[in-house]
């Protein structure tokens, strides 16, 4: 995917997955423990500036959904 050089991480998901990013904040929403998010094998919640990271090329985000197990 080509992105204009100053995009985000939040830039980013708000195309491939808008699902993920409030509309109206701007902020990740709160259902975490059903999305796994990484961006070049580091956990989304270790990265120092979060949805403000600058995107480079070469990166790699990663999505997973956790499922958990249940009765």
């Amino acid at each position: 995917m080509e992105i204009e050089s100053n995009s985000t991480l939040r830039d980013v998901l708000t195309v491939i997955a808008p699902q993920l990013i409030h509309p109206e904040t701007g902020d990740m929403r709160s259902d975490q423990d059903i999305w796994g998010l990484r961006l070049n094998d580091e956990p989304y919640a270790l990265l120092r500036n979060g949805l403000d990271t600058p995107m480079r090329e070469g990166d790699i985000i990663e999505l997973s959904l956790i499922v958990m197990a249940g009765g």
